[in-house]
């Protein structure tokens, strides 16, 4: 009887792994659509050259500066997408 409870709780332990882990995986899946979502492109014209900087070998950093804040652009070389935005308030 002891050994029937023990191997009834570790199969109920198992579907709990099992459910969870297709739950992150979903998670995981949509997260990675909503990121790919959100990139921007950006237009090489619309950039002044006193305002870019090289960080690494695959992007540069790109500064505006408007009103009331300061916003830097991470943005990847190769396909010239906005990876990250900085905001500073002044």
């Amino acid at each position: 009887m002891l050994k029937k409870k023990f191997l009834l709780s570790l199969i109920i332990f198992q579907g709990v792994l099992i459910v969870i882990a297709i739950i992150a995986i979903i998670i995981g899946v949509f997260y990675k659509y909503d990121n790919d979502k959100n990139l921007k492109d950006i237009s090489l014209t619309d950039l002044h050259i006193d305002d870019i900087s090289l960080l690494d070998e695959e992007h540069y950093q790109y500064k505006i500066i408007e009103e009331n804040k300061i916003i830097f652009q991470i943005i990847d070389i190769e396909n010239n997408k906005i990876k990250r935005e900085i905001i500073i308030e002044k």
